[in-house]
C-alpha cells in the first residue's frame, strides 16, 4: 500500500505544476478580485465631477456603514446589506430601491457642491483644529441621515424566505402574508442572531447564498446553515 503512494507521488512530480493547478486558478481568481476592487476605490482620488459622483458616494456609503457595524450592530449591518442590494441591482428594469440608498443620494448631491474638487480638499476645521475635508463631511452628512433611519426602524419581514432553495416551501395563507406584525412576532420567537437577521432580509430581496456570504463576508455553507437553522427553529415552534 505504501508504495502505491510512493508511485502517486512520483508521478505527480514528474509533472512539473499539477500540484499547483487549483492553487493557481484561486490565484487567478484573488488577483482579478483585488484589481477590480483597487480599482473601484481609485475613483476616491479623481476629480469630483457629474460623472463620477454617484460612483464616490456609493464607495463611502459601503465602507462607512461597513465601518459602524462593529459599533451599532445589527440596524448598521441591515442597512449595508440593503446598500450592497441596492448598488447590485441599480440597472435591474424596475428594481425598487430601499431607505437605505437615500444616503448614497444624500452624499452625490453634497459632492455635487464640490465639483472639480477632491475628496482630500480641506473644507473647514473642528473646534479642535482639525481639518475637516470633504469626505469627512460627506460622512458626517450620511451619519446624520443614517441615525435618523435607525430610529424610524422601518423594518418589515416576510417569511417564505426561511426555507432554503433546495427545501419544500410550505405555502402561506394570503390573509396571513399581509399581516406583516404576525411575521415581525415570529422572527421574535425564532431568536436569530443578527447574522441570521441579515441573511434572512438579504433573501427576502432575491440575494443568492453567495451573494448573501459576501454581504456578511461568510462562506456559503455557513449561509445555508442559517437557513437550516431557521428552518428547523420555526418547524420546532409553529409544527
Amino acid at each position: 500500500m505504501t508504495s502505491v503512494f510512493i508511485q502517486q507521488s512520483d508521478r505527480l512530480k514528474s509533472f512539473p505544476g499539477a500540484t499547483s493547478v487549483f492553487a493557481e486558478r484561486r490565484n487567478k481568481s484573488e488577483v482579478k478580485k483585488m484589481e477590480k476592487e483597487k480599482n473601484s476605490f481609485s475613483i476616491l482620488k479623481e476629480e469630483i465631477s457629474q460623472n463620477n459622483v454617484l460612483a464616490m458616494a456609493e464607495l463611502i456609503a459601503m465602507s462607512e456603514t461597513r465601518y459602524l457595524i462593529g459599533y451599532m450592530g445589527y440596524p448598521m449591518q441591515k442597512m449595508h446589506a440593503d446598500l450592497y442590494v441596492d448598488i447590485l441591482r441599480k440597472n435591474d428594469l424596475g428594481y425598487v430601491f430601499s431607505d437605505s440608498y437615500d444616503l448614497v443620494q444624500e452624499g452625490a448631491l453634497y459632492l455635487c457642491e464640490h465639483c472639480s474638487k477632491h475628496l482630500s480638499d480641506v473644507v473647514g476645521y473642528s473646534k479642535k483644529g482639525k481639518p475637516i475635508t470633504i469626505e469627512i463631511a460627506c460622512c458626517r452628512k450620511m451619519m446624520k441621515l443614517m441615525s435618523q433611519k435607525i430610529r424610524d426602524n422601518y423594518r418589515h419581514v416576510g417569511y417564505e424566505s426561511l426555507t432554503p432553495v433546495n427545501e419544500p416551501c410550505t405555502e402561506i395563507q394570503e390573509e396571513t402574508a399581509q399581516d406583516y406584525t404576525a411575521y415581525d412576532k415570529i422572527v421574535e420567537s425564532l431568536n436569530l442572531t443578527d447574522n441570521m437577521r441579515v441573511a434572512l432580509e438579504c433573501r427576502i430581496k432575491g440575494l443568492s447564498f453567495p451573494e448573501i456570504g459576501r454581504v456578511l463576508s461568510r462562506t456559503q455553507s455557513t449561509v445555508f446553515g442559517y437557513f437550516i437553522k431557521m428552518r428547523k427553529r420555526y418547524t420546532a415552534i409553529y409544527g
